[in-house]
This record gives structure tokens, sequence and C-alpha cells, in this order.
């Protein structure tokens, strides 16, 4: 079989295990394949970690999915295909084994979020830490629109990341500078569609057990229940939380949603669904608060438990931490075509 259509030669040579080579047709070399079936080119395959097994798509924001599970810096159950011998048909076949602020929120243990980034506003010497992200690659950091500047501090200057809490020792920090930062063309200040940016680092970020970019929602969102995670206010008039915070919110239906946000000065023709989500607790006071803005809306991803995947930027609310309310979150994957072309451009 030819060593393109040999999907055991991928695991073997990741193992180290160089092929055994049964013949050349012209300079092209056959291998002796333990494999049932050819697969149509291995050069589209990526193999995880724990030998899982996926093959690329064309789609971006899926395919960085399956590399950044390559990179997981520690071992970690994948949806991966396993590779298994059949004693009925003495080959390999391949199969799927494994299953894959806020307000009243709950503190999150450290390296869970890996991906939560906070930005920083003014001096090198007094930063203040006002806005939050989630790192999607080496080099950028997804954000919302409004999270560009703040009131008196001017624009966003900093990236920290690898921290659980405000008050956790400077060489925990992992602070990049911001060299570029871009907003979705259409957004307008104030107006709250498209509230949507990404931030751009002024070298390559480190990945570790403490760092680590999420992937990006490339399904069709049908989610009822998703993770906020953010270092905002612990409720209405509350301080900024030291330990980043996380929440369980439930996903309210479109016509709650337009409900919750009807057509007004900010959302002059009020919540659309095609570019926005909202959630909240209806039976709690459950929340996403200032501070929070810019942060993810996270789901664990349908390739690995230990990823995640985020569906929404915090965007805004009405009043934190109400019962039955709900708080606006920008649909990312309305903006995949915009985020894929700046973030991976030549793949």
């Amino acid at each position: 079989m030819h060593v393109y259509k040999c999907l055991s030669t991928v695991l073997d040579l990741k193992k180290k295990v160089h092929p055994r080579i049964c013949s050349f047709r012209s300079k092209e070399p056959i291998v002796c394949c333990t494999d049932c079936e050819a697969v149509n080119d291995t050069r589209n395959v990526l193999v995880d970690n724990e030998g899982g097994v996926f093959f690329k798509s064309g789609q971006k924001a899926r395919d960085k999915c399956i590399e950044h599970l390559t990179r997981l810096p520690y071992f970690c159950q994948t949806q991966g295909l396993e590779r298994f011998w059949s004693e009925q048909k003495q080959c390999h076949v391949y199969e799927h084994t494994s299953t894959a602020v806020v307000y009243n929120g709950e503190d999150a243990e450290a390296s869970r979020f890996p991906h939560m980034a906070l930005l920083g506003y003014g001096s090198k010497a007094s930063t203040q830490w006002l806005c939050g992200g989630s790192l999607i690659s080496d080099r950028y950091i997804l954000t919302a629109a409004h999270c560009m500047s703040a009131p008196d501090l001017g624009p966003v200057r900093y990236v920290a990341m690898g921290i659980l809490k405000r008050s956790d020792p400077q060489e925990l920090w992992h602070v990049y500078k911001v060299i570029k930062a871009i907003t979705y063309p259409e957004y307008s200040p104030p107006s709250k569609y498209h509230d949507i940016a990404l931030l751009k680092t002024d070298r390559k970020i480190v990945y570790s057990k403490d760092v680590f970019p999420a992937c990006l929602n490339y399904l069709l969102d049908s989610t009822y229940s998703a993770i906020a995670t953010g270092w905002g206010k612990l409720g209405k008039d509350q301080p900024l939380a030291d330990n980043l915070q996380e929440v369980r919110l439930e996903e309210f239906s479109e016509h709650d949603c337009k409900t919750y946000f009807p057509p007004h000065r900010l959302l002059k023709q009020g919540y659309d669904h095609n570019m926005q989500m909202c959630y909240g607790d209806p039976e709690s006071p459950k929340d996403t608060c200032e501070g929070d803005s810019g942060g993810p809306l996270q789901i664990t991803s349908i390739l690995s438990k230990c990823l995640h995947s985020v569906v929404g930027v915090t965007s805004y609310g009405r009043a934190c931490g109400t019962t039955a309310d709900a708080g606006m979150y920008t649909r990312v994957r309305y903006y995949l075509p915009w985020i894929e072309a700046i973030v991976w451009p030549d793949q």
C-alpha cells in the first residue's frame, strides 16, 4: 500500500517506528500495511498525545482545535480514532471508544481555564486590569470590542495569562504587550452589535498547563448550558473578584432574549439571534458582571474533555445578579470567517 494510504504509518512514525517498506512504485515507497482499509491521504491526519487519530476537514476552527490537542502539555482522553487489531480480519481497524465577573459564581481551580486572559490599561507601573479575554492562538486573544479602551486610561496595552488570582505573585503572571487591536469592521460604539475584537501580542505566547488556547465553536449552537468565567465584580456594588470565578448559565430562548433586550438607544433593532445570545439562571441570581466583559462563555469541546470551546464573548447586561435576568453575549460562530482570516490567514 502507498505510504500516504496507510494510517498505521502515521502512528508508527509518531512512536519513532519506521514503517516496513515492501517495494517501490517508481520512486514512491510501498509499505507493508497492517490496516484493513486504506485512507485517502495521511497528510490530512493529526495524532494527539494519546494516539487518537483525527482527519482534517479544511474548516480552520476545527482543524486548529485538533492541533491544540496535539500540543497539550499533558495526556488527556480525546474523541480521536483508536487502532485495534481484528483477530477475525487479521488487520488493524480504527474505532471511536471514548466520550468525550461572575455574580454568585464559584472559585475556579488552577489550570482549569488556561485560556483565560486579563486585559490591562494604563502605565506599566500602575496597570489596571479591567476586562477579560480568551487565548485562541499563540499570538491572538479574543475579547469584546468595547474593551479596546478604558475611560481615563486609554487603549488596552497588556495581556496577562497563567494566573488564578489577581493577588498571585508577579512571577506567576505571563504578561505580553498588545501591538495590534482589531475590532470587527461593523462595530460602531456605543452600539452593542458586533461587540467582538482581537488582540495581537508582541511575541509568541509560550504554552504550558497554565497557559493554553481554547477552541472556537464551529458547530451549530445547540447548547443549553455553558460556563462563564471572569474576574469581574462579585455582585452589584461589590469589589472585583480576586480569584477567577466560574458560573454555569442556561440559555434563554430567542423569544425570551428579545423580551429582555428590546429595541433601545444602544440596540436599535433589539436582540439579534444570529449575532448574539443571552444566558442567565431562571431560578437564582447568577450572571456575569462589570469586569467580566470580553471573557468567554464556553462549553467542553466535543473533541476532548481537556479543551474548552468558546461559544460567546461577554458583552453586556442590564443589572448583574438578578434572578431570571439575562446577560448578552456575542455569538462566536457568526464571526468565524472574520476571526479565521486574521488569526490563520495562510492556512
